[in-house]
């Protein structure tokens, strides 16, 4: 019988501990260590395993980034500072919005 707890309370604990890492793995959870006044990750969208495109505030500057496991590069930059961004809350488009705006500019250029 003694056992028998023993072996309930590891898999109990190997559970939560399974339940917590699929938890931050969804939510993509990433503590930061340092805190940045003038760099900021505005919004984030993944495009699959260790793929995503960051909106990204530098010095009050917005860019959009792609980002890899092994590479990241800048896309574009943004005629909206940060603070223009961010002081017109219910005019702001969302990610898909902009980063489909920035494409279609780009194919316009071409």
């Amino acid at each position: 019988m003694e056992y028998f707890q023993m072996i309930m309370a590891l898999i109990g604990v190997l559970a939560l501990v399974f339940v917590l890492f699929w938890i931050m793995k969804k939510f993509n959870a990433r503590v930061s260590v340092y805190d940045s006044k003038n760099m900021k990750i505005l919004e984030r969208i993944n495009l699959g395993p260790d793929k995503m495109m960051l909106l990204v505030s530098v010095c009050g500057k917005c860019m959009v980034l792609g980002v890899t496991s092994s590479h990241t590069e800048k896309i574009c930059d943004l005629e909206q500072t940060e603070e223009e961004l961010t002081a017109a809350v219910d005019e702001i488009p969302s990610f898909k919005e902009s980063f489909k705006t920035v494409l279609d500019n780009m194919k316009r250029k071409k």
